[in-house]
């Protein structure tokens, strides 16, 4: 008896204009907060349709974003993996003896550790 394995197993199912489980996700809660942020009255409707745009897009693009074969959401993880392990945010702590000169914050690269190490 013959039997043929199916090749497609291990992708990812679509449910809804290509979308997986978790971009049509990300599409909808960008239609959601887009919704939320035009219809609080917090500012003048100029900036509600630019601010609720700009989350809108930013849905679209975490949902349907390609490049270079790789979705929009594993390149925002990896920047964010590389950042946290190539540099580190710390307070600058002599910022009131400046006259309150900005920024609080600062990003620096870490020093390089040496792996080899002496034995002497």
């Amino acid at each position: 008896m013959s039997a043929r394995v199916p090749l497609d197993v291990d992708l990812e199912d679509k449910l809804l204009y290509g979308l997986t489980p978790m971009r049509l996700a990300y599409v909808l809660a960008a239609l959601v907060a887009g919704f939320a942020l035009w219809s609080s009255h917090w500012a003048p409707s100029a900036i509600r349709v630019c601010a609720s745009g700009i989350v809108i897009a930013c849905g679209a693009a975490a949902g349907w974003g390609r490049w270079r074969g790789r979705p929009a959401d594993r390149w925002a993880v990896d920047i964010v993996l590389f950042a946290a392990a190539n540099y580190r945010l710390e307070m600058d702590r002599g910022w009131r003896l400046r006259h309150l000169r900005l920024p609080l914050l600062r990003l620096r690269k870490p020093a390089a550790v040496d792996l080899v190490g002496d034995a002497s």
